[in-house]
């Protein structure tokens, strides 16, 4: 192998070893967003579960969610 061969394995080799890297960077940041993610979607539920609940006890002689309060 000549030198100029030599240099040009070396920086596909630091090229691959840079790219590993961001390969396993990126793949730890796409696992947390999926944790955030999944954790959000349960807050939404929760939320829309409550939101139906208040709407359902309105609907028994409860003041409604789209009442305006006294002081409006």
């Amino acid at each position: 192998m000549k030198n100029s061969d030599l240099s040009a394995v070396e920086e596909m080799q630091i090229k691959i070893a840079f790219l590993e890297d961001s390969l396993a960077k990126l793949s730890e940041e796409y696992f947390t967003q999926q944790k955030e993610i999944q954790r959000l979607s349960l807050t939404v539920d929760a939320l829309i579960d409550k939101l139906n609940t208040v709407r359902n006890d309105s609907d028994d002689g409860g003041l409604s969610i789209e009442e305006r309060p006294p002081h409006y």
